[in-house]
């Protein structure tokens, strides 16, 4: 049986509805929710989204809109490709750390938040996962912001959802466990303004030396791959994650926050993050033979085959990878 239930860290569980459109207000520093239903029937009868494939779920972390660097239209490719019976969007889906400086809302932008009220009316459940640059979600102020009408979506702190195969997965943006986030935030806030100028000089040594078709953000994915390590190692990131998910009564998590996009396993439980729609363009699929796969827009793909065990518990030791 499908279990896909709410578990609320910080504050209780909300059903909420979706935003259309985010614009800022740079007076108090708080998303204002600007309706754009009109818009949706123009977007989902695209030939973008002609032929979707349907999966049982789709995960995703780190959009971050709002960002001039998030990757929107690769990001809604994505996104209409699919037509999933669940999505999770695992935190910083929306980035309000800039709303008060660089701020950079596209059509893109509003065509993803449109097509997200689509999927809802076609019967898509969406669970919202809040991280530390949309952690205005995790206050009750929030829903008053929001007009009348559109599609509900649940927000809390962190999920847990039964997969096909009757693996018990934690779903959690991560921010909690990230030592900076909870103790230094401003070292993070601070290094982000650093490193918004590192991503905008990648993108332009990629224009201008080699071309298109590669990703823009490479040396710089790798080069926050090498300062994550470096957290994770600092705040023992993984370790805290997954005991927390223990204490859940869970067998895994599945999290974003680190931008790295890893799909592995151990003898006992196994480790997924979403990776981002920034420096990766990743996201994970449940297909509905039960697989999950990392996929990737420019690296390599990566499947998980997993077997169920006779007493109905899903067997880690049963599972296969395989890399595409």
């Amino acid at each position: 049986m499908r279990l896909e239930t709410p578990v609320a860290v910080a504050d209780s569980s909300t059903t909420t509805a979706l935003p259309a459109a985010v614009t800022p207000d740079k007076l108090s520093g708080t998303p204002i929710i600007k309706s754009t239903a009109s818009n949706v029937t123009a977007v989902t009868s695209s030939s973008a989204i002609s032929s979707p494939k349907p999966v049982r779920t789709l995960l995703v972390s780190d959009v971050h809109l709002g960002c001039k660097h998030a990757r929107a239209e690769e990001f809604l490719k994505f996104l209409t490709g699919y037509r999933p019976e669940t999505l999770y969007l695992i935190g910083d889906f929306i980035d309000a750390w800039k709303i008060n400086a660089g701020w950079h809302w596209p059509e893109y932008c509003d065509r993803i938040i449109n097509h997200l009220v689509y999927l809802t009316e076609q019967g898509t459940t969406i669970h919202y996962a809040s991280g530390n640059h949309d952690s205005f979600l995790r206050g009750p102020a929030f829903r008053t912001l929001l007009p009348a009408g559109f599609p509900h979506v649940n927000i809390a702190d962190e999920f847990v959802f039964e997969t096909l195969r009757g693996y018990r997965m934690l779903v959690i943006h991560g921010d909690l466990f990230d030592l900076f986030e909870t103790r230094a935030q401003w070292i993070s806030k601070g290094s982000s303004t650093i490193y918004d100028a590192c991503l905008s000089f990648n993108r332009w040594v990629q224009r201008r030396f080699l071309g298109d078709h590669r990703n823009p953000y490479g040396a710089c994915a790798a080069i926050k791959g090498r300062v994550k390590r470096g957290v994770k190692f600092i705040s023992r990131y993984e370790r805290k994650i997954m005991n927390h998910a223990s204490q859940k009564d869970c067998d895994g998590v599945i999290c974003g926050h680190i931008h790295t996009p890893m799909l592995k396993h151990s003898e006992d439980t196994f480790y997924c993050n979403t990776g981002d729609w920034v420096e990766n363009c990743t996201g994970i699929v449940e297909h509905h033979c039960g697989a999950l796969q990392l996929v990737s827009r420019y690296g390599k793909e990566i499947t998980l085959d997993l077997e169920q065990a006779p007493n109905g518990d899903a067997a880690v030791g049963q599972m296969e990878m395989s890399v595409a």
